[in-house]
């Protein structure tokens, strides 16, 4: 009985740290392409910031997914601009490839 708790409460020790070492509760690689071209920390990318993502520099790409037009391309535009993949050829959706 004293080896059925002791596992037990091994289980519960290891539990929360083997849920987030292996099995998720990362971002993702959006956010990471995202965090690596932010260089201010300022949560959005700048013209400046954009050249380290590959073709979103572009003035057309960069004025296509700056759609509120502030000048910043926001994590949620960027997202969009990851997902249609126009880094491949220009404005092509994947499903249409």
């Amino acid at each position: 009985m004293k080896t059925y708790y002791s596992l037990i409460t091994v289980i519960l020790i290891l539990l929360p740290a083997i849920s987030v070492q292996g099995f998720g509760g990362g971002k993702g690689y959006v956010s990471g392409f995202f965090w690596g071209a932010d260089l201010d920390r300022n949560e959005r990318l700048d013209r400046d910031e954009a050249k380290v993502v590959y073709n979103l520099a572009d003035e057309e790409i960069y004025e296509r997914y700056d759609k509120n037009k502030n000048g910043f391309i926001t994590f949620v535009e960027f997202s969009e601009f990851m997902q249609q993949s126009p880094w491949t050829k220009k404005f092509v959706h994947p499903s249409v490839q």
